[in-house]
C-alpha cells in the first residue's frame, strides 16, 4: 500500500510538471493563512505559531510547505481533470426517479417474542452452544494503570511566571518580538502566461482597460474585483490579507510596499498575468507591544523551565516508583498528580493514555503490583506508571456465561418458531385466507415503515411483480416487537414527487457530477499507471519501510 502511494504521488508529479502546472509562492501563503490552527487569539495569521505548530508536526517549515505543495498541486491536476464535467438534467431526474420509486406493500409480521416462553432449553443445548462458541466469550487481559503525567508545562505553569520575569524576556530579546513593515492589500488579477502571444497580451489589456473604466466610473474596488477574479486569484473582494516582504514575487512586492493606502496601483506584470493592486492599510515595522506577546512569553519561559525540571522530575518518579512508593505522594512533591485506569484491554491504554502500541504491549506484559521501570513517552509528556492490577486473557467457564447463552438460544429458538409460524400464514395468504394485514412502503435502501432497513427484503420487493406475495419469509426487526419474521405482497408502484424534485434537483445534478468526476478521475489515475515504466529499487525500498 505505502509503494503504492508512492508511485501515484511521482506519476501525478510528473503529469503535473508536463502540463506546467506548479503551485505557487503566492498561492502557498493564501492556503496557509486560511488553516485556523495558524491564527491567534483575534483570527488573524500569526506567523510564529505557523512555525512552531510546522516544526513540531512536520520536522521543519520546509517539510511542511513540501507536503501542503504537493497537496495543492494533486488537487489542482484533479480539478484539471474535472473540468469538463457536465451534468444532465434529464439525467440527474431519472436518477432522482429511480432512487426516489417505492413499493406499496401489505404484510403481516409475527414477533418472536411470541414464542419466548414455549422454548425449552437442554443442558446439552447449551453445552454444544457454549463449545461451538467459545471464542464469542473470550477475554482480553487487562489492567488496571496507576500513573502520573509529566510534561513541562505541567511542571511549570504559564501563570507561575513572574511579570518581571516576563518583562525581562521581552527586553533581552526585543528582536524576537519585533514586526516587519506590512500592508494590507487587495487585487484584481488578469491571468496572462509569461509566454503568451501576442493575441492574449493584447486581449489581457483590454480587460485590464475595461477594469480601470469601471473603478473609475466608481463601482467598489471589493466588487469589480469579484465579478473578474478566478476562484483562486484572491479571497472575497481580491484580498490578499496582510503581506510582510519575501511573501510575494518580487514585481507584485515592489508595486505594493511603494503604494500608499488608498491608492490604485498602476498594471503590474508577474509571472501569474496583470494586476491592479490597491492597499487599505500600511504598519511600520516595529517592536509589538508587551500586552500583545505576554501570552507566548509566559507560554515559552514556562516551558523552558519546565524542561529543565523534567528529567530531575522523572529521574525522582521512575525512582519511587521502582520502590513502590506511593505515586500519589511522589507526584504530589512536583505539583503533578496521580491517576488511575479502569480495566482496560491494550487497544483501550493506546487511546486512553496516548501510549504506542509498543509501550502499550509492554504495560500489558508487566505483572500485578509491579512498576515499569522507565518512563513511558505519551503524546507530548510522558508518564511513570505501575501496574496496579492484572487480569489474563481468559475464557470464562460455561457456568459463568449460562445466562447469557440461555438468552442467546431463547431468542434465536423463538426466531426459527416465528419463521415457521409466518411461513404457515405465506400458505394460507396464497390461497387467499391470509392473516390481518398492515400496509406500508418499502424504499430501495431497505426502509420499511416501522422496521429496520433490509437490503434483503428490498431486492426481493422490487424484483417481484404486483399483486404477488414473496415467496419466504423475512426476519426482520420491528421498532415496536423486536425481532420476528415479515411476509409481503407488492401491492402497487409509488412514484417520485414531482415536487420533492424541484427542491432536490441541484442536490441531484451536483450527485451527478461528483460520480462523473469521480469515475473520470479514476480513469485517469489508471491511465498513468498503465502508461508508466515503473522501476523498482529494492534497497530504496526497504529504507523507506524501514
Amino acid at each position: 500500500r505505502v509503494l503504492n502511494v508512492l508511485i501515484l504521488q511521482k506519476l501525478l508529479e510528473q503529469e503535473a510538471e508536463r502540463l506546467g502546472i506548479s503551485v505557487s509562492a503566492l498561492e502557498m501563503r493564501q492556503a496557509v493563512e486560511t488553516v485556523d490552527a495558524f491564527k491567534n487569539k483575534d483570527g488573524v495569521f500569526d506567523p510564529e505559531l505557523f512555525r512552531r505548530m510546522a516544526e513540531n508536526s512536520y520536522g521543519s517549515v520546509a517539510a511542511f510547505e513540501q507536503q501542503l505543495r504537493d497537496d495543492m498541486l494533486v488537487g489542482k491536476l484533479e480539478n484539471l481533470v474535472r473540468a469538463g464535467i457536465w451534468s444532465n438534467s434529464e439525467e440527474s431526474r431519472a436518477n432522482f426517479e429511480y432512487l426516489r420509486q417505492k413499493r406499496s406493500v401489505s404484510y403481516a409480521f409475527v414477533p418472536a417474542s411470541r414464542y419466548v416462553s414455549e422454548v425449552k432449553l437442554t443442558d446439552k443445548d447449551i453445552e454444544d452452544y457454549y463449545t461451538a462458541h467459545k471464542n464469542d466469550f473470550a477475554v482480553p487481559a487487562k489492567v488496571v494503570a496507576e500513573y502520573v503525567r509529566v510534561s513541562p508545562l505541567l511542571l511549570v505553569k504559564p501563570e507561575s511566571v513572574s511579570a518581571a520575569d516576563v518583562e525581562a524576556e521581552y527586553t533581552k530579546n526585543a528582536s524576537r518580538y519585533m514586526s516587519p513593515e506590512m500592508v494590507k492589500a487587495s487585487h484584481i488579477l488578469v491571468p496572462l502566461a509569461e509566454k503568451a502571444t501576442p493575441e492574449e497580451v493584447k486581449e489581457a489589456e483590454a480587460k485590464v482597460a475595461a477594469i480601470r473604466k469601471e473603478l473609475a466610473d466608481g463601482k467598489p474596488f471589493a466588487q469589480v474585483a469579484d465579478a473578474h477574479n478566478g476562484p483562486n486569484a484572491a479571497g472575497p473582494g481580491g484580498e490578499l490579507g496582510w503581506i510582510q516582504q519575501g511573501q510575494t514575487v518580487e514585481p507584485f512586492e515592489k508595486a505594493v510596499f511603494a503604494l500608499e493606502p488608498g491608492k490604485l496601483s498602476e498594471t503590474v506584470r508577474t509571472p501569474f498575468g496583470r494586476h491592479v493592486i490597491l492597499v487599505s492599510e500600511k504598519k511600520a515595522a516595529g517592536k509589538k507591544p508587551l500586552s500583545e506577546v505576554e501570552g507566548e512569553i509566559r507560554a515559552e519561559l514556562a516551558r523552558q523551565s519546565g524542561v529543565e525540571k523534567l528529567n530531575d522530575a522523572l529521574d525522582g518518579l521512575v525512582e519511587d516508583n521502582i520502590l513502590k512508593k506511593p505515586l500519589a505522594e511522589s507526584a504530589a512533591r512536583f505539583g503533578l498528580r496521580a491517576e488511575k485506569t479502569e480495566l482496560l484491554a491494550v487497544a483501550e491504554l493506546e487511546k486512553t493514555l496516548g501510549l504506542s502500541a509498543e509501550n502499550a504491549a509492554l504495560v500489558m506484559g508487566t505483572g500485578s503490583g509491579n512498576p515499569v521501570d522507565t518512563a513511558l513517552e505519551a503524546g507530548d509528556g510522558y508518564l511513570v506508571l505501575r501496574v496496579d492490577k492484572a487480569e489474563a486473557a481468559h475464557t470464562p467457564a460455561l457456568e459463568a456465561v449460562r445466562g447469557e447463552i440461555e438468552k442467546r438460544l431463547t431468542a434465536e429458538k423463538a426466531l426459527t418458531a416465528a419463521l415457521s409460524a409466518a411461513a404457515e400464514e405465506l400458505k394460507q395468504a396464497q390461497d387467499g385466507k391470509g392473516p390481518k394485514l398492515g400496509t406500508a412502503s418499502v424504499e430501495r435502501s431497505g426502509v420499511l415503515t416501522g422496521f429496520a432497513a433490509s437490503s434483503e427484503l428490498a431486492q426481493a420487493v422490487f424484483a417481484a411483480p404486483l399483486q404477488k406475495w414473496l415467496p419466504q419469509a423475512f426476519r426482520l426487526e420491528s421498532e415496536k416487537e423486536g425481532p420476528g419474521a415479515l411476509i409481503c405482497r407488492v401491492d402497487a408502484v409509488e412514484e417520485a414527487n414531482p415536487a420533492e424534485w424541484e427542491a432536490m434537483k441541484e442536490a441531484y445534478d451536483g450527485l451527478m457530477r461528483d460520480r462523473r468526476g469521480n469515475e473520470l478521475y479514476q480513469l485517469f489515475l489508471g491511465e498513468l499507471e498503465r502508461k508508466a515504466e515503473i522501476r523498482q529499487n529494492p534497497e530504496l525500498l526497504r529504507q523507506i519501510l524501514n
